[in-house]
């Protein structure tokens, strides 16, 4: 087990020797999104991720545990409707 914790761990340095010399990599932190021709939210989360993202990053995060819970909410909704049952379970330890 510690071998192979060793491995995994080791593996990013393996992939970093991987790569060509010189290579370019594109640099994701400087780069900006252009705004013009989009539609109004898309021009808003753009604007969000243009001047600070890490407030974008926290608003996505948000947004995406909102949207899993509603898909919860609904998807509970629905069994319920079909008839099964979806109380949580009762442990016996």
């Amino acid at each position: 087990m510690i071998v192979l914790n060793f491995l995994l761990l080791s593996l990013p340095a393996f992939l970093v020797w991987a790569a060509e010399p010189g290579e370019k990599v594109a640099d994701f932190a400087t780069k900006q999104v252009k705004v013009a021709g989009l539609s109004a939210i898309n021009a808003f989360f753009a604007g969000w991720y243009n001047s600070n993202k890490y407030v974008f990053a926290i608003i996505v995060t948000v947004i995406m545990g909102v949207v899993g819970a509603l898909i919860a909410f609904v998807t509970d909704i629905f069994l319920k409707a079909v008839g099964m049952d979806v109380s949580k379970i009762e442990h016996h330890e």
